[in-house]
């Protein structure tokens, strides 16, 4: 266990629930609250329809929205460089995620560029305006060491303990190959500042020159970790799998590697919105989001470059003994859900939540009807990427349109925001496995 590894930290964690410990400043800044109210500049009625009938669901508001990602940067000089310098046009919003205290974080890949300012954020408000302070310290985000900070992270998912699970691909744009150890799953215990796991994945679980870690989902019960390897640095088909993290045991085995349930549908273009998400050539990611039913019994998933969300038994996934046709027999899907996806998420009603990229939509099944329904859509969803709750009922999601930030084709200038975070209030709550 380690206690005194991120500095700040412990200071930030300690803080009272209304202000935020800053380092090298001297404001006070007011965390925002998932019950706040939403950015009123940039509220959109996007799903004002769906609010109109009776339903389970609010409509979207937005929550946070930039034009261009911005830090609470430590000097003046440090933020001219970065609007100068043009790595401004690199940095894009990702995943999103709560805590228990209502903390809201955020991921800003370092897929584009290396000179992104950091790769895990806190959102805090600085005199009206959201800005991302790196978390937990800028150290922990600086490029370089890359077995010790974080170099780009994607996926991270908070608990019901409020743990906070970190993942690292471990490699900046320009790198190659992945350095040794870089490639990492971290556990922190946002209540008490202390670090409590810190795995280092190897090659025999994800290839150092294929492997893009995803996105995860967390077992309480189990004490396990799924994670999505979409292995789209392979090209396609996609060096795709799912990665089995046990916390007790601190190791990890891959499953379903190169199935045809998680790899790339080569019979498919990725698009958004109408829009092919490169000019020229294609984008072969394989599986990306994925959830568990209320209950833990149920694995879901879904693929990016394809038309599909797949389900099996978690028992049946993790049978030792299991051969490729009995684990054939169990995956359910695909499931045809009209264009390519990105995040997942369940609710403790066992309704399964889903992006829908090619239509800029949020959508959901079941449990007691199969039908996909729709609970957000409109201008500023493009490509809404992933998907989160805070404890009130409200279901978050990100939008980045990210196609257009692969094809250089995002206007920085403009008015109207690129990056966006929106809330829905729901009558349910995430579905906590434990």
């Amino acid at each position: 266990m380690r206690t005194n590894r991120y500095g700040n930290f412990a200071a930030l964690a300690l803080a009272s629930s209304a202000g935020i410990f800053v380092a090298a400043c001297a404001r006070s800044d007011e965390t925002p609250a998932p019950s706040g109210k939403p950015d009123a500049e940039h509220a959109t009625p996007s799903s004002e329809r769906d609010a109109e009938r009776e339903t389970p669901f609010g409509k979207a508001e937005v929550m946070h929205s930039w034009t261009r990602m911005d830090w609470f940067w430590r000097t003046a000089a440090e933020r001219q460089s970065y609007q100068s310098g043009g790595a401004y046009k690199a940095a894009t919003l990702a995943g999103v995620d709560i805590d228990r205290k209502g903390h809201v974080y955020v991921t800003t890949p370092r897929w584009l560029d290396k000179g992104v300012p950091s790769t895990l954020n806190q959102v805090v408000s600085v005199y009206g305006k959201s800005v991302l302070l790196p978390f937990p310290t800028w150290d922990d985000n600086a490029v370089g060491d890359a077995a010790a900070r974080f170099q780009n992270v994607l996926g991270v998912e908070v608990d019901s303990a409020n743990r906070m699970w970190i993942l690292d691909m471990g490699w900046v744009a320009g790198m190659e190959p992945t350095p040794d150890g870089a490639q990492k799953l971290v556990v922190l215990d946002l209540n008490t500042a202390t670090e409590l796991k810190r795995y280092a994945i190897p090659d025999s679980v994800a290839n150092r020159n294929t492997s893009f870690l995803n996105d995860l989902v967390i077992d309480e019960k189990r004490e396990l970790a799924f994670i999505t390897d979409s292995g789209n640095r392979a090209g396609s088909p996609t060096a795709s799998g799912i990665i089995v993290y046990d916390f007790k045991a601190n190791t990890a085995r891959r499953i379903l590697n190169h199935h045809r349930s998680v790899q790339d549908d080569p019979t498919r273009e990725l698009t958004v919105m109408g829009e092919r998400v490169l000019p020229s050539g294609r984008l072969a990611v394989g599986i990306n989001g994925i959830a568990l039913s209320p209950d833990g019994s149920t694995l879901y998933w879904n693929v990016t470059t394809g038309d599909a969300i797949y389900s099996a038994k978690v028992d049946a996934l993790l049978d030792p003994t299991a051969t490729p046709a009995q684990i054939d027999q169990a995956i359910i899907g695909p499931k045809r859900i009209g264009g390519g996806s990105d995040g997942m998420s369940a609710d403790a009603k066992g309704r399964i939540y889903f992006t829908n990229l090619a239509a800029g939509k949020v959508q959901y099944f079941g449990p007691q009807s199969e039908n996909v329904e729709t609970i957000a859509e409109g201008p500023g969803t493009e490509w809404p990427d992933s998907l989160t709750w805070d404890d009130r009922g409200g279901l978050w999601f990100s939008s980045n349109w990210l196609n257009r930030a692969f094809a250089g084709q995002m206007n920085f200038e403009q008015g109207t925001p690129n990056f966006r975070i929106w809330r829905i209030q729901t009558d349910s709550s995430k579905a906590f496995v434990k």
